[in-house]
C-alpha cells in the first residue's frame, strides 16, 4: 500500500476522534440546557431533581460520540501498526 493510504487512515482516525469528542461534549451542553431550563418552566420538580423519565433523544449524541472514538481508536490503531510494519 503506498504512503498516502496510510495516511488516510491516518486523517479518519483523527477525524473520527475529534467528531466523537465533539458529540461527547455537545451531549453535556444539551443535557445541561435542557435539565435547567426544566426548573423554570414546569412545576414538576421532581422531574428535573430524579431525570426521570428519561429522555433517549439525550442520550443521542452520547452514543454517537462513543461509537465515534471507538472507530477513531480502531483506525489510529490499524494505521500506525500498518505504518511501522511498512516502515
Amino acid at each position: 500500500m503506498p504512503l498516502a493510504g496510510y495516511e488516510a487512515i491516518l486523517v479518519l482516525a483523527g477525524f473520527f476522534l475529534l467528531l466523537g469528542i465533539i458529540f461527547v461534549i455537545w451531549n453535556k451542553r444539551e443535557r445541561g440546557k435542557y435539565y435547567n431550563s426544566i426548573l423554570l418552566t414546569r412545576r414538576d420538580v421532581k422531574e428535573s431533581l430524579t431525570h426521570e423519565p428519561e429522555r433517549p433523544w439525550l442520550h443521542a449524541w452520547q452514543i454517537g460520540g462513543r461509537i465515534s472514538l471507538i472507530v477513531g481508536i480502531v483506525l489510529l490503531i490499524i494505521g500506525v501498526i500498518l505504518w511501522l510494519i511498512a516502515y
